[in-house]
């Protein structure tokens, strides 16, 4: 893991050598030394090239296209040259923090995940930026210092549902993405981009593919926003359009006319993420229910961000009412807000949330002494406390690793939720029924039975397993001396149950069960195994792994 190819990061750029050459500084600054830096010149004038040279760091690998490239096509040219184990992509306007890599390296080492990501709210507006009231302004996120395990598939549908934004997804643009994953993806249509907005389509894919992932909400890079910036084009092109315009020149389409048949011509980014939305899922998973593209939601989603360019309020509310018209949609079923008739004034200093505590704090460059994102991302370092702070809601591989050897995992795991509170005489019953089923299979050597124990002591709960096993053996000769192994879990903080549910494969109902604790733990959703489809199974050796 000390490798230089453990960590690529790519930094994809087209006639940006002003800033590109302080998204490379904020990667040289890192204090973890090892990693490799791809630059992916997307056909740029000289002034490019010289940039990177100036540098003079063998870490650095400088590829220039033969032609000019759409911004897909440039980023996958890209990830062909990285060798990295751990991919992700910096934007040439971009900073990683100076600790990301040492931040993700300890992570990964540390923690049993595939990727770690992070949130990307901390931004800093570059003087050339084309929105007034933010120039030469640095936005931090006065988030908590903890990372958290995100369900990866939850927070899919989240996206698809639009009650979260797409900064919450495992982007190739907010995270370190296992290579292996990137190379699973390319094997079902032969590349990894299939999207002309590479950023937003990388976070559907790999949440799609991913089983969980480790969020950040400590900042680890810093978004930056300059003159040349596409997605601030596309959002505000009443101010701008020439950095869009540039991007759809590039795609050698017009991007407004081929945008989904479910949808209407435009160039709204909320358009634009809906066409990712549906053609990802057209793409990869079209069969996924459970995964739902709506078009009420994306029509209530372009309205509650009609005003993001007030310059633009008439032409995105006649996009809206044409989609409603479209899928027949009622007024009554969405809500237009009114037209604002001011644009934002420019502010500095602590800046309230909904609620009134202070989530973010606006620093005026100019005065900060400020002039480019890898200062920015230097500032916000030093604002941040100490590492030491830093905490993780998820348990570590070594911790992990005693949960389950306290409890007996073995090959096949099944769990009970009994009801202690049942007449003893009930109770000791249905548990020789369970011990019997599983101590006549084939494969008991290789099964661990786990039994919930979260109403009574363990002490108890063993007692009362001991007795059972013991009337077994001595009524009917059953020893399980070889199997299963039978272990009590008691109360397990939800991150542990998070941790042992993976390795469950199914919960044996019982007649007598203690709903309190499945719905604590949300144990219905472990597939269920009646008791019948159990003994049954025994001599066809049935039970299967977890999925």
């Amino acid at each position: 893991m000390s490798s230089n190819n453990f960590f690529s990061i790519i930094i994809p750029t087209r006639q940006r050598h002003d800033t590109l050459k302080h998204s490379i500084q904020s990667v040289l600054n890192q204090t973890h030394k090892e990693f490799e830096l791809v630059v992916m010149d997307n056909f740029s004038s000289a002034e490019t090239a010289e940039v990177v040279a100036s540098f003079n760091d063998e870490r650095i690998k400088y590829y220039r296209a033969p032609e000019r490239l759409s911004m897909s096509d440039n980023w996958e040219l890209g990830l062909s040259h990285a060798t990295g184990e751990y991919i992700t992509v910096l934007g040439d306007d971009d900073a990683l923090m100076p600790d990301c890599l040492e931040i993700c390296l300890n992570l990964l080492q540390e923690y049993d995940v595939q990727t770690v990501a992070w949130s990307r709210s901390t931004v800093y507006w570059w003087q050339s930026a084309i929105v007034p009231w933010h120039k030469n302004k640095l936005y931090v996120q006065l988030q908590e210092q903890v990372a958290v395990n995100f369900k990866a598939r939850q927070k899919l549908k989240q996206f698809y549902n639009f009650e979260v934004s797409y900064g919450e997804l495992p982007m190739l643009y907010n995270a370190f993405i296992p290579r292996a994953l990137i190379e699973k993806i390319k094997c079902v249509h032969g590349k990894y981009f299939m999207s002309s907005i590479p950023d937003v389509y990388s976070g559907v894919i790999n949440a799609y593919y991913l089983e969980n992932y480790l969020y950040s909400f400590r900042p680890l890079s810093v978004a930056g926003n300059s003159g040349h910036s596409t997605g601030t084009s596309s959002c505000y092109p009443s101010l701008d359009g020439k950095p869009f315009k540039d991007f759809l020149n590039d795609a050698k389409k017009d991007t407004k006319k081929l945008l989904h048949d479910s949808l209407v011509p435009s160039i709204n980014p909320f358009m634009a993420i809906a066409d990712v939305q549906v053609r990802t899922k057209e793409l990869f998973f079209p069969e996924d229910e459970e995964i739902k593209f709506d078009i009420l939601t994306v029509v209530r989603a372009g309205a509650s961000s009609i005003n993001m360019d007030i310059g633009e309020y008439d032409t995105r509310l006649q996009e809206i009412e044409e989609l409603a018209k479209k899928h027949k949609i009622p007024p009554s079923q969405f809500n237009i807000p009114e037209r604002q008739t001011h644009q934002p004034q420019a502010y500095q200093g602590p800046m309230s949330d909904g609620n009134g505590s202070i989530g973010t704090w606006a620093i005026n460059g100019e005065q900060a002494g400020i002039s480019n994102v890898a200062q920015a991302a230097r500032l916000v370092w030093g604002m941040l406390p100490d590492l030491s702070f830093f905490r993780v809601n998820y348990l570590s591989k070594e911790y992990r690793s005693d949960l389950y050897q306290n409890l007996n995992l073995r090959e096949i795991n099944l769990i009970v939720f009994p009801d202690w509170n049942q007449p003893e005489p009930s109770l000791n019953e249905e548990f020789a029924q369970v011990i019997r089923a599983i101590a006549t299979h084939p494969d008991k050597d290789k099964m661990t039975l786990l039994v919930d124990s979260s109403q009574i002591s363990d002490e108890d709960a063993n007692l009362a397993l001991s007795s059972v096993v013991m009337n077994l053996l001595m009524e009917e000769d059953l020893d399980v001396s070889d199997g299963p192994e039978i272990s009590v879990i008691g109360l397990l903080s939800e991150i542990q149950w998070e941790a042992v549910k993976p390795r469950l494969h199914g919960r044996i109902v019982l007649q007598s069960e203690n709903k309190e604790a499945i719905a604590r733990v949300q144990a219905q959703h472990i597939p269920t195994r009646e008791l019948d489809s159990l003994i049954i199974s025994n001599s066809r050796n049935e039970i299967s792994s977890p999925s």
